[in-house]
C-alpha cells in the first residue's frame, strides 16, 4: 500500500475511463533519479491530469526524507510513499529509476533512466500536449 506524504495509506484506482497512470519509483540515493525527477517533473507538467497522471514514488524513505529532498530540488510532481519498497517489488523491479505505466493500453514496467526528450514522447503518445493543464503541486492523488 502506498502512503501520501502524511501517513495516510492512498490506492491508485482506475476505472476503464479513467486516466493513465505513470508510476516513477525513485529515491533520493539514486544518481540517475537525482537527474531525471527534475526533467520529468517539468515534462508532466504538460498533463492534463484528468487525462494521464504522473506520480513519483518514493522507494523505503522517511517522509521528512522526502520532504527535504523535494524542497531543495523544487520537484513539482504529487509524491507518494513505497515503504520498505513493496509495490515497487510487487511490480517485478529491481532497478531504479523504474516506471509502471498502467494506461489504456495495458500494464507495462519500464527500468532505467529516461532522457527529457524521451519523457516528453512517452507522455504525448498517451495524450499530454503543450499547454494543456498540468499537475501543479506536490498533492498526492
Amino acid at each position: 500500500m502506498l502512503r501520501t506524504l502524511e501517513g495516510a495509506e492512498t490506492a491508485i484506482l482506475r476505472g476503464a475511463n479513467g486516466p493513465d497512470w505513470l508510476l516513477h519509483f525513485w529515491a533520493s540515493w539514486c544518481r540517475e533519479c537525482i537527474e531525471e525527477l527534475p526533467a520529468l517533473a517539468r515534462v508532466a507538467q504538460e498533463c492534463d491530469p484528468a487525462r494521464v497522471r504522473v506520480i513519483a514514488v518514493n522507494v523505503a524513505e522517511t517522509p521528512e526524507r522526502v520532504r527535504e529532498y523535494l524542497a531543495e530540488h523544487s520537484i513539482a510532481l504529487p509524491v507518494l510513499l513505497d515503504p520498505g519498497g513493496r509495490a515497487w517489488r510487487g511490480a517485478g523491479l529491481w532497478g531504479m529509476p523504474a516506471n509502471l505505466w498502467w494506461t489504456q493500453g495495458g500494464v507495462r514496467t519500464t527500468q532505467g533512466a529516461t532522457r527529457a526528450e524521451d519523457w516528453r514522447q512517452s507522455l504525448r503518445d498517451l495524450g499530454c500536449a503543450e499547454g494543456a493543464p498540468g499537475t501543479g503541486g506536490r498533492e498526492a492523488p
